[in-house]
């Protein structure tokens, strides 16, 4: 392998079909769940998923992600930034409780370091659980969490 394959960016995650599924299924998640794929390499993901027996996978643009029933996942299959998945997120209430983030992290924001990824996705009502990376993609899965002052009424 020569130095310049060593360094090329990987293909999206949306585009590496076995790859995605070994990823849903380290989240817990089932060919019955209810998985939203967005962004570039969404429609790619969604079809692969559809194919190999999600039932309940499909794509939704961006832009119609905070406007989108509570689901089970929502999947980023692309190098997505930290800004554009504080956009995605804010103000949306797409996740249910308990629900699965899976984003495909842009080097700049793993470089700049994973601890304000996570404290971003915190502010946000998240939290990471995990944090891979496959053929050079940078995987970030984390899940909504009760809202802290939800948790002290309780």
């Amino acid at each position: 392998m020569s130095v310049s394959q060593a360094y090329q960016a990987a293909q999206p995650l949306g585009a590496d079909g076995p790859a995605l599924g070994r990823i849903l299924r380290q989240a817990g998640l089932e060919k019955t769940s209810v998985v939203r794929v967005t962004g570039p390499a969404g429609l790619t993901a969604a079809l692969w998923l559809c194919r190999h027996g999600f039932v309940h996978a499909a794509y939704v643009h961006a832009r119609w992600v905070g406007t989108m029933r509570s689901v089970d996942a929502l999947v980023a299959p692309h190098a997505t930034s930290g800004e554009e998945l504080r956009a995605l997120l804010e103000g949306a209430s797409c996740l249910r409780e308990g629900g699965v983030l899976i984003a495909q992290m842009t080097r700049e924001d793993v470089a700049g370091g994973v601890d304000s990824v996570a404290q971003m996705l915190a502010s946000l009502g998240f939290e990471v659980e995990h944090r891979l990376s496959d053929k050079g993609r940078h995987v970030c899965i984390a899940r909504r969490v009760d809202e802290p002052r939800f948790k002290k009424a309780a």
